[in-house]
């Protein structure tokens, strides 16, 4: 089987086996970049990521986008996770967009790869990507869940689209339509911490007819394109 390529997870529990294989380790907020960089530290297969997730704008200090920025002129990490989740009736959706874009400029100026969460936003998030452009080191979707239409929208953009542990669910049949609709250079797969790489690449790859040896191999290489400028 070639190597296996994560390309969204989270720190893991402490005490928990090390994987062998890449993988991308996301922040969501301030509170965590230090331990996130920390984790990477030394370890030459952990390519980390700092970010404002949706979720926590809300309680970020003031500064930190100063702060952020400064992580990421000394370490070589990407952006994110950051984007849009307008699935909580509390969620700020003005803020959130405000802050996203805030992320997306650093990513354009400092030439980092961007990792997007985005839930029940898909028009907005591709509206902003269109008016802010897509940063050039790439940017993926963790965790895709939208339509067929909507992945073949943000690969018109240059976005890679990445899938989870929800394809392991029997009751996401417009998941799979997604995820046929996704070119193989485009496709990513992570475990986001929790799901079983193997297990994903099994089932993503009985969806769309490929040896799991096949998909790993193509996986591999597009999460080492996607994330090239972090390994130079």
């Amino acid at each position: 089987m070639p190597p296996l390529f994560d390309a969204h997870s989270h720190l893991p529990p402490p005490g928990s086996p090390e994987p062998d294989h890449w993988r991308v380790i996301c922040g969501t907020q301030e509170a965590d970049w230090g331990a996130v960089l920390a984790h990477a530290a030394g370890r030459d297969r952990v390519i980390p990521m700092l970010g404002l997730h949706p979720w926590f704008v809300a309680d970020a200090e003031p500064g930190w986008e100063l702060r952020l920025e400064a992580l990421l002129l000394a370490h070589r990490s990407g952006v994110g996770e950051c984007g849009l989740d307008f699935s909580r009736e509390t969620a700020d959706r003005n803020t959130q967009e405000a802050v996203f874009r805030q992320q997306l400029h650093l990513a354009h100026a400092l030439d980092r790869p961007v990792a997007i969460h985005a839930v029940q936003a898909w028009g907005p998030l591709l509206n902003l990507l269109r008016a802010e452009g897509v940063p050039p080191a790439g940017a993926l979707v963790h965790a895709f869940s939208g339509s067929p239409e909507t992945a073949r929208d943000l690969q018109a953009l240059g976005v890679c689209l990445s899938f989870s542990g929800d394809l392991l669910r029997p009751d996401r049949p417009r998941l799979a339509a997604a995820l046929r609709a996704v070119t193989a250079e485009h496709l990513l797969l992570e475990s986001d911490g929790t799901a079983d790489l193997a297990a994903v690449l099994e089932a993503a790859a009985g969806i769309l007819g490929n040896t799991a040896a096949g998909l790993a191999a193509q996986t591999w290489e597009n999460g080492r394109r996607c994330f090239q400028e972090l390994l130079t």
